[in-house]
């Protein structure tokens, strides 16, 4: 199995790039300091070796002569390190003394009468330091040329001394910063340990406790997560004990039903048959019912395709009009194009039980129009009836699961509307009821926003 990187980690090795970073540009700035800062201080000596020799030149009878004591040449010349020489010349290449093969400045300063420079003699690397003066009206070059020894050893023993304690730094807030990741991360541990201790029911919201803004906004998503399941579950909850206490009447009635058949002789079977059947029907349409209030549950996500809802409409009504044949009620319908964004089995849910309810509770020879409206601000699905309507005190009860008007007088199961308004609820849409009219029964209008068209 595949260990899991650690955060720490991860955030440690992401930081180590810019701390490198941070040491190599740290230790090339030393370095420019240091070899300065050693230029600037060997430079000076080599100009007092330039100033001490050309204190020994003077001119006899027109000729340049350079006259160093024994004593001078070791002060002078003489280094534990570093390798010096010297040469004297004429500004136009006349050699006076010194070492033929020192090369001089390619030009003369145009302000100050010295100048520095860096050149190679007999194979290594010199600094040069030249001179510029007047003897007798004759112009010279002084030049005194030294190895770079005592320059690198200080220009590495300056980088030393600053990079040494830039390190120790750099290491010290290394741990500093991984002391302080572990506790920055604290707060997720105490998460977990949190989450380890709940239970599989337990869906109170998680404490933030003192955590970052970023860990608060991911507790704060976890707890509308947990929020979200308690209602998914207390709904599903309800359903189970619903349904059970619902279920529970059908099947003592089919039960009875069924034991009044089996004590019955053969002439009197018909009418126990015929209320077996009809508790049948009734349970079958409950159990239908109950799984579409499943479908429609919070839970579930309305698929987002394009419905056309008149042939939605066509589609439902080839099954609603044998219901309403046999009840000698006038279906009608009168549709315009719309097609809205959405679950297409959803929808179609929701205009059977708009369709059925209004069967169920229209008295016989009545009727019922079916209508669909597209306008600016949006698509209305309206179902009126010609039956008893509903008052408006119980125009919100009626869509609570279950609950049925005492007089209605129906064989409905009070599911019909709860599952339409379930389903409005997953697609942005909203149900009200009202009175037609046009008709005098209910008036249920199912509407979908301007958003939602398709």
């Amino acid at each position: 199995m595949r260990q899991t990187p650690s955060l720490r980690r991860q955030l440690a090795l992401r930081l180590l790039p810019a701390v490198l970073l941070l040491i190599l540009a740290g230790a090339y700035t030393a370095y420019n300091v240091a070899r300065d800062s050693a230029l600037l201080a060997y430079d000076r000596a080599l100009l007092d070796t330039t100033l001490a020799i050309s204190g020994q030149i003077h001119v006899e009878r027109g000729e340049v002569r350079l006259t160093l004591p024994r004593g001078a040449e070791e002060i002078l010349f003489v280094d534990k390190y570093d390798k010096i020489s010297f040469r004297v010349l004429t500004t136009d290449g006349q050699q006076i003394a010194g070492t033929p093969h020192l090369p001089p400045p390619s030009a003369p300063p145009e302000e100050e009468n010295r100048v520095y420079y860096d050149a190679t003699l007999d194979g290594q690397p010199v600094r040069v330091a030249a001179l510029f003066i007047e003897r007798e009206g004759i112009p010279l070059t002084v030049l005194v040329a030294e190895t770079l020894v005592k320059r690198n050893n200080l220009t590495w023993e300056v980088v030393l001394g600053m990079l040494l304690p830039e390190l120790g730094l750099v290491f010290a807030t290394l741990a500093l910063v991984w002391l302080g990741i572990g506790s920055g991360l604290r707060p997720l541990d105490d998460l977990r340990k949190q989450l380890a201790r709940r239970s599989p029911s337990d869906l109170r919201p998680l404490d933030t406790g003192r955590s970052s803004e970023e860990i608060a906004a991911v507790v704060a998503e976890l707890n509308h997560l947990l929020l979200r399941l308690d209602q998914s579950l207390t709904a599903q909850r309800h359903f189970v004990s619903d349904a059970a206490h619902q279920l529970r009447t059908p099947i003592a009635a089919l039960q009875a039903q069924i034991e009044l058949a089996l004590r019955s002789d053969a002439a009197t079977l018909a009418a126990p048959l015929q209320g077996t059947v009809s508790a049948v029907q009734r349970l079958a349409h409950l159990v239908q019912q109950l799984l579409a209030l499943a479908r429609a549950e919070p839970a579930g996500q309305a698929n987002e395709e394009i419905v056309d809802l008149a042939a939605a409409v066509h589609r439902v009504a080839e099954t609603m009009l044998p219901t309403a044949f046999a009840a000698d009620i006038d279906l009608g319908f009168s549709l315009q194009a719309a097609r809205v964004k959405g679950s297409p089995l959803l929808i179609e849910e929701a205009i059977a039980n708009l369709i059925d309810n209004a069967l169920r509770y229209t008295p016989r020879h009545g009727t019922v129009n079916v209508s669909l409206i597209a306008d600016d601000n949006g698509t209305a699905l309206r179902v009126e009836d010609s039956g008893p309507g509903i008052p408006a005190s119980a125009r919100e009860q009626v869509f609570e699961r279950f609950f049925r008007l005492p007089e209605s007088g129906g064989d409905g199961c009070g599911l019909g509307l709860a599952i339409v308004r379930r389903i409005a609820g997953q697609h942005g849409a909203t149900v009200r009821i009202d009175d037609s009219a046009e008709l005098g029964g209910a008036l249920i209008e199912l509407r979908f926003p301007a958003a939602c068209q398709g």
